[in-house]
């Protein structure tokens, strides 16, 4: 192993190195605000006041590892010092602009040789070179005529996000006030002295020209788990197999990774690759912490070309049925409609309930029904969906019972059902590592009920009307014989909503009724409404009408009950 680590500041760093270019496979910027914050006060806590002086100190900023050579090469390449290197590039960019702005053209220049020089042509060379955020960061960035346009990815976004909070921090009032530096103290000499603090930052540099070095380099440094996070560590692996490969796999990896990252953001834009990444773990080979993932990793995935690219081949499917799971769509099962149950499942479970974890099981399940062949019966999928929902509905919707319990239990299911080989396979392991597994915490009935009589809807904004809603929903298309909601269904308040007034908020209070009726019935008395209730086609509200000819607020805590026992009774345990 060959290379050559130097003590170095950032001015001699961007003086002396060629262009450094982040590899597209490399993590993309992701700092937030708690980072780019404690780097700043860092950088403003070494800056020492004396009289009217500013005095630099020395500031350790860590390691950074380069592949390629200093002479030789026209660009070299960042292995790790990325999220530190395009902070310091965004600062020093906020700094050029604000000696703009105080008319300081020549400190503006001089400070923005070290975002952007040029080559013996006069061509334009960044000193830094970022594919993913390219040609935002550019434009944003690297431009001393600076391109106001607008971020259209996640790292785009925390791109600007980091440029204006530094924009805001180095206002003059904010400097000599929120951080008390002398108020006679010139506003350009703060500023020279913020941009010289980060010229004379003290680093550790690691160049060697040969990459396999590089990348074994980056992996001592944070095979601990310390400074990167897991999915790093393991993309680095995966990489550092196939730089040098004369079949351009390299590229074809690249690729793939990055079209899993489209894949997660093409149905919601929050799923983050980290998440995808735990989840299709531990439900396909071991329940581990997220420290443990890259040791996990080397343990059950073989270090060859081959098997990474097997991985990664993996990877990329399984991350199209997680957004299904995620962000589920009929057009997924060509718009048949046998599969609505599934599609409103998936939703309660993700948007309603909120438990992430379920997606560990449901991925086992998808590949048993999906992707095997006859090893789970459509009965035994949909039993085993429907159970996980309404566990999830009573334990965590009702019962407010934390979600710790979840991810062990879902793992040690989703891996046993990888195993199955058939549908007998698949049947046992559900009766013992799900509804066995989980009979111990299945809440029993005066307990379900305690919890149940207190869901309540408001039309204003309330932590309970979608989980009530559910609730209303599910029992108003169980007495319509339907799996699936209507519709034109919304919450009718039958006494009329009056915020003072908890009662005519709670579940008694409520049921479903037509867009269209709801609209009529409005606020008119109980007398009045009777009769546009009459007009309804639901079941429930037929059967309302017949048992209540008169009904007041007396009659809401009896018919929460009365509710809630039919819930159990009817719909919980159908799927126990």
């Amino acid at each position: 192993m060959k290379f050559t680590p130097e003590k170095k500041t950032i001015k001699t760093m961007f003086s002396s190195y060629p262009m450094m270019s982040i590899p597209n496979f490399q993590r993309e910027y992701s700092w937030d605000k708690y980072y780019y914050n404690t780097f700043f006060i860092d950088i403003l806590e070494g800056i020492k006041q004396e009289d009217k002086k500013l005095i630099n100190t020395d500031y350790f900023i860590g390691t950074m590892v380069f592949s390629g050579s200093e002479k030789k090469d026209e660009s070299i390449e960042v292995i790790d010092g990325q999220q530190r290197l395009t902070v310091i590039t965004i600062l020093l960019s906020v700094l050029t602009n604000k000696f703009k702005n105080i008319k300081e053209e020549d400190l503006a220049e001089a400070t923005f040789k070290y975002i952007k020089t040029k080559d013996d042509y006069g061509s334009p060379i960044p000193k830094l070179k970022s594919i993913t955020s390219y040609p935002y960061f550019e434009a944003y960035v690297q431009s001393i005529e600076k391109t106001d346009v607008e971020p259209a990815t996640e790292e785009e976004i925390n791109i600007k996000q980091t440029y204006n909070y530094f924009e805001s921090e180095l206002e003059e009032m904010k400097l000599k006030g929120k951080y008390d530096f002398n108020e006679n103290t010139l506003y350009k000499d703060l500023l020279i002295a913020i941009r010289d603090q980060i010229l004379q930052m003290n680093v550790i540099s690691i160049l060697t020209e040969e990459k396999d070095s590089a990348y074994e380099i980056f992996e001592i440094l944070n095979a601990k788990g310390k400074n990167l996070a897991s999915i790093d560590l393991i993309k680095n692996s995966i990489y550092s197999k196939f730089h040098a490969d004369d079949n351009a796999k390299d590229k074809i990896i690249e690729s793939k990774w990055e079209g899993i990252k489209t894949t997660l953001r093409s149905r919601n834009p929050n799923i983050g690759f980290a998440t995808f990444y735990r989840h299709y773990w531990i439900s396909k080979y071991q329940k581990t912490t997220n420290s443990k993932l890259y040791d996990s990793f080397k343990k059950h995935i073989k270090s060859s070309k081959k098997s990474y690219e097997e991985f990664v081949e993996d990877l990329s499917t399984i991350a199209e049925t997680y957004m299904e799971i995620v962000s589920p769509n009929i057009d997924d099962y060509n718009n048949r409609k046998e599969y609505n149950w599934l599609i409103q499942s998936l939703k309660a479970i993700e948007k309603t309930f909120g438990v992430t974890q379920a997606r560990i099981a449901l991925l086992a399940l998808f590949e048993l029904k999906f992707k095997s062949n006859d090893k789970i019966s459509s009965k035994a999928f949909k039993d085993a969906v429907n159970y996980i929902e309404n566990f999830i509905f009573a334990y965590t919707g009702v019962l407010k019972n934390q979600a710790n319990i979840y991810e062990s239990r879902f793992s040690k299911l989703a891996i046993k059902l990888r195993e199955s080989e058939n549908k007998s396979d698949t049947n046992n392991i559900l009766e013992e590592y799900l509804y066995q597994e989980f009979e111990d915490r299945y809440p029993q009935k005066e307990e379900f009920l305690s919890g149940f009589i207190r869901l309540r809807f408001s039309k204003e904004e309330s932590p309970t009307n979608a989980i009530t809603k559910y609730v209303l929903n599910k029992i108003s298309s169980k007495l319509n014989n339907s799996e699936v909601y209507s519709i034109d269904s919304s919450i009718e308040h039958i006494i009329n909503e009056d915020i003072s007034n908890d009662n005519t908020l709670f579940i008694g209070n409520l049921i479903c009724l037509e867009i269209d009726l709801n609209n009529e019935a409005s606020d008119l008395a109980y007398e009045e409404k009777l009769e546009v209730y009459k007009k309804s086609k639901y079941n429930q509200v037929r059967n309302f009408c017949n048992k209540y000819p008169n009904f007041n607020e007396n009659d809401i805590e009896e018919r929460s009950k009365i509710l809630g026992e039919y819930y159990y009774d009817n719909i919980l345990n159908e799927s126990n």
